[in-house]
């Protein structure tokens, strides 16, 4: 470290000496912020393989179906082998959610997280499967 950032250091940290502790909690949790954000992102293997198998999504025809079907239910057209196909779609739509939150809970346990901070991590949001 050369001179001139020497001196700049001795000036932040004597500016922060007069700061309360509250504001010198705050400037702490910003620091680790900006830290986070210049750390390189690099994930195990066993994460990368996990946040794979979370963004498998269902196929997309299949997605399409079980919407309009379920369209059909709500305006009461619906057959009993379409009401049969729903039913179907339904469990395995159930079915892969439920394996997608396993591989979630995974996760937040390898990174010795909780679920919660987890979503928030990834940013992920609740949706609603209804047409």
């Amino acid at each position: 470290m050369d001179t001139a950032q020497n001196e700049e250091l001795k000036q932040i940290y004597q500016t922060l000496q007069s700061l309360s502790i509250v504001e010198l909690d705050a400037i702490v949790q910003q620091i680790f912020t900006l830290r986070k954000q210049k750390m390189p992102s690099v994930l195990s293997d066993s994460e990368t393989e996990l946040l794979k198998k979370i963004n498998i999504g269902l196929p997309d025809a299949l997605q399409k179906r079980y919407r309009f079907l379920i369209k059909k239910r709500q305006a009461e057209t619906l057959s009993e082998a379409e009401q049969a196909e729903l039913i179907e779609l339904t469990a395995y739509t159930e079915t892969h959610n439920n394996q997608r939150l396993k591989y979630l809970i995974d996760l937040a346990q390898l990174r010795n997280i909780s679920l919660d901070q987890l979503i928030d991590d990834l940013q992920l949001t609740p949706r609603l499967n209804v047409a």
